[in-house]
């Protein structure tokens, strides 16, 4: 019987792990959309980066409750959580770029790329542990 749970559990993770990629690839499409439509519209790339944040932060909130994590949980408290560790996960993409360009000398792309990585991981572990941990694996998947 503990195989079969623990088969389980790791389908239940796998599962969520396929939704926030899936619903990563939508919320980056959209954000990239936004900010090049803003700046075509004659916005400032600062502006435009703003409006596009915004806007994926909410679709990342929206898609990590309704379609990730299928949580029914209350939406103000879950949201200030979401919140919170979208800022924690932000500063730390933030120290890591900083690190990898000022003490590892990567060159500025692969720096980018690795401070993305560490955002979507951390953001991840933090939606998954934090913000929507009230959902049972058995419950939900």
């Amino acid at each position: 019987m503990k195989k079969n749970k623990l088969v389980s559990g790791y389908w239940a993770e796998s599962m969520y792990i396929t939704r926030y990629m899936g619903s990563g690839v939508i919320n980056t499409i959209v954000g990239f959309a936004i900010i090049l439509s803003a700046m075509a519209a004659g916005f400032s790339p600062m502006v435009s980066n703003i409006f596009g944040y915004a806007v994926g932060f909410t679709l990342g909130f929206i898609l990590s409750k309704k379609f990730v994590f299928r949580s029914d949980g209350h939406f103000v408290s879950e949201s200030i959580r979401y919140l919170i560790a979208f800022i924690a996960a932000f500063l730390f993409n933030l120290l890591v770029l900083y690190l990898s360009l000022n003490y590892l000398r990567f060159e500025a792309v692969s720096a980018q790329i690795i401070a993305a990585v560490s955002y979507t991981l951390l953001m991840y572990l933090l939606t998954r542990l934090f913000v929507f941990s009230t959902i049972r694996d058995d419950e939900k998947v």
